[in-house]
């Protein structure tokens, strides 16, 4: 997808910090009357850990509803929408499969997961380690900048609410609610086993594809995307597999997923009145029961027909840690039929 120019172009518009702030800020100032025109009204944050479908529930929330979310069209000025698009022109590049390998194809206009690079560029110091990604709360200033970038997208993509597809949110979920009290947040979730089996498939795949090409492994970190690949980084929950664990073995991330998802569980009131765990096992197992449910959940349209249930594997793992993710499933599951029946 990228020409040699187009490398040099993103690694000098994402590779520091200090300029994205300054596009941002001077995006901002450009366009300071229509941000205070804008109204953001019940956003959608899908977050949680990778492999759970959160890339086709945000393409179907966007297909279906009035939603403006980040694209690839965006950059490499994600923080000056806006302005690129009119200096950038109109690129057209042939829509493809994403390097996954799940068939999920993309082009420039479908919604990604470039939000992260905001919170890099303002609070990177603060929550990005070398040994993972700590739960920080944002700066009160970071939170207000954050409504002004939220501002910027709906302006440049022209739609009336704001859809997040960012599953490094979960480290900042409170300071979210917070500032957005009419937001919903999406926490899709699979079998323990399952969704460990695929993150350590696309984990060698991505180390693979990285050693080949290792602009992609600086492109992934540009993004913040650290879910697995060369520059894997877990989240630090309680109970999160330590620096000497290996990745390569599916305990690290049945250890990884359980982490995760009890720190979700245990998300303080204020979030957890806006948190909505989905079941994508069930989901896509009964797509026409559930997915209306959905639909008026999210205020918008959802199309079940592209559903379909991901592959079950078999593996042996570590039976203690089978049982402690197994109890976490079943509280997932609860908070799930206590929504959708």
């Amino acid at each position: 997808m990228y020409s040699g120019a187009d490398k040099l172009l993103h690694r000098i518009a994402l590779g520091s910090p200090a300029l994205l702030e300054a596009t941002f800020d001077i995006e901002r100032a450009a366009q300071r009357k229509r941000i205070a025109q804008v109204e953001i009204k019940r956003p959608v944050f899908i977050a949680g850990l990778a492999r759970a479908g959160t890339s086709i529930l945000t393409r179907l929330l966007h297909a279906g509803g009035d939603f403006a979310a980040p694209s690839y069209r965006d950059l490499p000025f994600p923080l000056a929408p806006n302005s690129w698009a009119r200096l950038g022109g109109k690129r057209h590049v042939e829509a493809r499969e994403r390097g996954h390998g799940d068939g999920l194809t993309h082009d420039l206009d479908s919604p990604e997961a470039i939000e992260e690079v905001f919170w890099r560029a303002m609070e990177g110091n603060r929550y990005l380690r070398r040994d993972g990604l700590a739960p920080v709360a944002p700066d009160p200033e970071t939170l207000a900048n954050f409504r002004d970038y939220v501002c910027l997208v709906l302006i440049r993509h022209g739609g009336t609410r704001y859809l997040s597809k960012n599953n490094n949110n979960i480290l900042r979920l409170e300071g979210l609610a917070a500032r957005f009290p009419d937001a919903l947040l999406i926490h899709p979730f699979r079998d323990p086993l399952q969704q460990a089996l695929s993150l350590l498939s696309q984990h060698r795949r991505a180390v693979a594809l990285a050693a080949d090409d290792p602009f992609r492994r600086r492109f992934m970190t540009w993004l913040g995307h650290h879910e697995f690949g060369a520059d894997h980084r877990p989240f630090l929950f309680d109970g999160a597999p330590g620096p000497g664990e290996d990745a390569m073995r599916v305990d690290y991330w049945l250890k990884l997923w359980d982490s995760v998802h009890r720190a979700l569980l245990a998300a303080p009131a204020g979030v957890g009145e806006r948190q909505l765990f989905l079941d994508y096992d069930t989901l896509c197992a009964s797509p026409r029961r559930h997915a209306p449910r959905l639909a008026v959940l999210v205020e918008a349209p959802i199309d079940a027909s592209v559903l379909r249930a991901p592959d079950a594997r078999v593996a042996e793992a570590d039976p203690a840690l089978l049982a402690r993710a197994g109890e976490t499933h079943a509280r997932l599951q609860a908070r799930f039929r206590g929504v959708f029946g």
